[in-house]
């Protein structure tokens, strides 16, 4: 069982610390018995809430006001564009943060991954438009990758879903396994699923 003294949630491009990632933290908080309960949470806002800002700018800004301060062995947890930024985060000055990323291409504008990474998990459909085409080299990138056709870029349609990955994580469980499980369940759901709208990140 893995234990986090802080869980860090990143948000989308254009989002906001109570949009997405405020749901995401509820819906991690509401599984009975979970570790993460007990840990102390934060949604800092990043820079790419703004329109114009590029994804080198954000990170940039991210690395400068939070990389210094978040908790040693802290779970950063990141939605699409907010995930890239905190891998990245991961990989240029803090190795000791658990990243997982979620829906999250693996390079936007002229911030890249380079570097394979361990406590690195990727969760992500390559069928999702919005970052079709980037998601390829999440296999060499992440310690895990999981490419789950039934997540779409709503997270917001997933969130109970992403969170008992999240939680099976936490535990050292199996997550293949459990995405597996998870599969049947959201396909029922969300049969007709929305299309997302083009250009969000």
């Amino acid at each position: 069982m893995r234990k986090f003294p802080a869980v860090v949630l990143f948000h989308g491009k254009g989002g906001k610390p109570e949009g997405t990632v405020k749901l995401l933290e509820d819906a991690l908080r509401s599984i009975p018995n979970s570790v993460l309960r007990a840990a102390q949470f934060s949604r800092p806002l990043l820079a790419h809430t703004a329109e114009g800002v590029t994804a080198e700018e954000s990170f940039a800004h991210t690395e400068q006001q939070y990389g210094p301060f978040l908790k040693t062995g802290a779970l950063v947890i990141g939605v699409s564009l907010g995930g890239l930024i905190a891998a990245k985060l991961q990989e240029t000055s803090r190795p000791d943060l658990h990243v997982i990323a979620i829906s999250s291409p693996t390079g936007v504008d002229n911030l890249r991954l380079d570097q394979p990474m361990p406590n690195r998990i990727a969760l992500f459909s390559s069928k999702d438009i919005v970052i079709a085409g980037r998601t390829a080299t999440w296999n060499m990138l992440a310690s895990e990758a999981y490419d789950l056709p039934w997540l779409t870029h709503n997270t917001d349609d997933h969130r109970y879903s992403l969170a008992l990955l999240i939680n099976t994580y936490t535990k050292g469980g199996n997550l293949k396994q459990e995405a597996s499980q998870l599969w049947a369940i959201e396909e029922e759901e969300h049969a007709e699923p929305e299309v997302p709208a083009l250009g969000n990140l």
